[in-house]
């Protein structure tokens, strides 16, 4: 079954989408939402409006197209994801970089970390060294750390939205 995914081709959020599906032998692509204006494919079913919810997000999060049905992010994880994980998705402050953060959570335990948007470089490290630390560690080793004079930081956001 193929689908189609509204957003950056650089995006983690986008890749990990991908990764999910194909885990559940769907096949993907990442398409931009010109493609999807051009088709008039941006209602479908009446599950997600795909202009109305992208604009919104600023183009923050990825939308999915499966089988005629238009799926948020959180909507394929927990529908196509491994059911013993939760995806915890919210939107920092605005004073970092990053548009999104995304937790998958299983038992209190961290086992991914996605930033959508800001320093890949810095996500990929913080999603590596959180992998199987408590929600509550996390929140006590990040929820003090400042990013210039932002007055917070990725690390923080991350910390408060636990």
């Amino acid at each position: 079954m193929p689908a189609k995914i509204l957003g950056d081709p650089q995006g983690r959020l986008t890749k990990k989408v991908q990764d999910t599906l194909l885990a559940k032998g769907i096949t993907s692509e990442i398409i931009s939402p010109d493609v999807l204006e051009l088709t008039g494919d941006w209602r479908t079913n009446g599950a997600v409006d795909y202009r109305t919810d992208y604009e919104a997000h600023n183009q923050m999060l990825p939308l999915i197209y499966i089988d005629g049905v238009c799926y948020s992010f959180v909507q394929a994880m927990k529908k196509y994801g491994p059911q013993d994980i939760k995806w915890k998705v919210w939107a920092p402050s605005p004073a970092v970089c990053s548009k999104v953060i995304a937790v998958a959570i299983k038992d209190d335990v961290i086992q991914e970390v996605l930033f959508s948007g800001g320093c890949d470089g810095n996500s990929a490290c913080i999603d590596r060294l959180l992998y199987g630390t408590s929600v509550q560690m996390t929140k006590h080793l990040l929820g003090d750390i400042m990013c210039g004079d932002k007055g917070t930081s990725c690390g923080r956001e991350l910390a408060r939205g636990l």
